[in-house]
């Protein structure tokens, strides 16, 4: 299944957004690509909510809902 979120563009001034595209790779993993690059990802070890992790290996948090995970990329 491929979900998709917006994200803005820190390269854009105007304020533009990247649309991330989500797919469940395997259960409990999801692959963000935005622009047909690699943005992030989330994981979701068990009883401990969602991890969400960017495409350069820095965590932005643990989540208790995927969607929280996923807005986290627009932070």
């Amino acid at each position: 299944m491929t979900m998709t979120s917006s994200r803005p563009s820190p390269s854009d001034p105007q304020g533009s957004t990247n649309v991330i595209n989500w797919t469940a790779v395997q259960s409990g993993l999801w692959v963000g690509k935005a622009n047909g690059e690699f943005a992030g990802m989330i994981e979701a070890p068990f009883g401990k909510g969602f991890v969400a992790t960017t495409r350069l290996a820095k965590t932005l948090g643990v989540f208790p809902t995927i969607e929280q995970a996923k807005a986290s990329f627009r932070d």
